[in-house]
């Protein structure tokens, strides 16, 4: 499918959200993301990123976040203008709207993990604009919200949606609450423990927010959650000098103990799909010995497809020679 951009919006100092006219309908539930193909220099880049809109329409948006030499993000915030086109596969993603049915919700989102939980709000106030949801959103400085005008808007109209802006730091006119803390939580949602969570955010952000739900009496499995990884930090299998053999599909492959399983497959030139290759959308998952693969997140796999062998090509490496399934 094609993406023609019709607009483009600054949100904060590295936050930018883009709006484009599809090609045909974009079949997606809300929650899910769209893997995108860019194209820079001459050269193909595989990316994913949350959708903001509501389906069954013909233009969809993206807010996406610039990153400290993100090539794809810079090319994006830089370059990329009104009237220019990307191409997409089809959405995908498990952390989606259909994870909760009628119970009462608390929205938590990070900076720009927003994105999903912001597509999700909209869906279900459209299905049950009766729908008991507070939403929080945590920003570092009142300037770093996201999404302010349409949550206002939203909050507004929907006496029975309770917006809450947790804001670190230079609140200067005292209009908005403090960091999120386990306090906060436990004095804005007196009723936290019979809420359904649906958060997105930074992996410390959810780690805290996890400890908090714990003390405050939330099971387990009422929390759903989708993390925004940063860079992959690769795993210290052993010298980094030592070299193994990965058998894909007839090839032979060379694999270093520093390298991922992706880099050594794309080095070959072997079809690999690997869009957001920071283990959060689950595109280059791959098979193996799970004894001889060493990962550094599992992402969206299960504990049966890790037990099975399965594996992210993007956060792993390995320790001996393997034979490779891929996809």
């Amino acid at each position: 499918m094609q993406l023609t951009c019709t607009d483009i919006r600054q949100d904060t100092s590295d936050v930018t959200t883009y709006w484009f006219e599809t090609s045909g309908d974009i079949d997606f539930i809300p929650g899910q993301f769209l893997p995108l193909e860019v194209d820079i220099e001459g050269e193909t880049y595989q990316r994913c990123y949350s959708l903001a809109s509501m389906p069954g329409e013909k233009h969809c948006s993206l807010t996406i976040k610039r990153v400290e030499g993100g090539l794809v993000s810079n090319y994006l915030a830089d370059s990329f203008s009104v009237g220019h086109s990307l191409r997409s596969g089809s959405a995908a993603g498990d952390f989606t709207i259909q994870l909760v049915d009628e119970q009462s919700l608390l929205m938590l989102s990070a900076g720009c993990g927003i994105t999903p939980v912001y597509s999700m709000l909209q869906a279900r106030l459209a299905q049950n604009p009766d729908a008991d949801i507070v939403f929080v959103h945590s920003a570092s400085t009142p300037s770093d919200r996201i999404y302010v005008q349409e949550l206002e808007a939203l909050a507004k109209q929907y006496t029975n949606l309770k917006l809450i802006w947790a804001v670190s730091r230079d609140d200067e006119l005292g209009q908005y609450h403090g960091r999120l803390s386990q306090e906060l939580l436990q004095l804005q949602v007196s009723d936290i423990s019979s809420r359904t969570v649906l958060m997105c955010g930074p992996e410390a952000y959810m780690q805290s927010a996890k400890t908090w739900f714990d003390a405050l009496g939330v099971n387990a499995d009422q929390v759903h959650h989708e993390q925004f990884h940063g860079a992959i930090e690769k795993v210290a299998t052993s010298s980094g000098d030592q070299s193994h053999t990965l058998s894909v599909n007839g090839t032979e492959v060379a694999i270093s103990d520093d390298e991922t399983v992706l880099e050594a497959l794309e080095k070959e030139g072997l079809p690999i799909f690997a869009a957001c290759r920071a283990g959060v959308c689950g595109s280059c998952r791959c098979k193996g010995d799970k004894d001889k693969v060493v990962s550094s997140t599992t992402g969206p796999l299960s504990e049966e497809d890790v037990e099975q062998g399965y594996f992210l090509a993007c956060t792993s490496q390995v320790n001996d020679d393997m034979f490779v399934e891929i996809g």
